[in-house]
């Protein structure tokens, strides 16, 4: 039984380590995001998807994942999910909506 326990809290920790960055990031380098409200900005994911570093008009933040697609810290939230593509918040206000990558 231990065994088994044991095994299953390894696999738990596994899933953890090999997340994946967000969708249209590649680790280690900023990507620029053009948004539809004419904002733009740029982020950069950390090797296996646990924080995402943004520059926006109003600074740069280190964001921690807070759950699947959403980045948190400094003020920020990034939104990498969802029927309204990348969202970026600061402060609760809206810095770019329905963000894509730029080519």
């Amino acid at each position: 039984m231990k065994l088994v326990l044991a095994s299953l809290a390894l696999a738990a920790l596994a899933g953890c380590a090999t997340q994946s960055a967000p969708v249209g990031m590649a680790p280690g380098k900023f990507v620029s995001f053009a948004c539809a409200d004419g904002k733009t900005f740029s982020a950069r994911a950390a090797e296996g998807g646990a924080s995402v570093r943004v520059r926006s008009m109003h600074g740069s933040a280190e964001l921690d994942r807070k759950g699947d697609g959403v980045y948190e810290g400094d003020g920020y939230k990034l939104v990498t999910q969802g029927a309204e593509g990348v969202t970026l918040m600061h402060d609760g206000k809206p810095q770019g909506k329905n963000c894509k990558a730029a080519a």
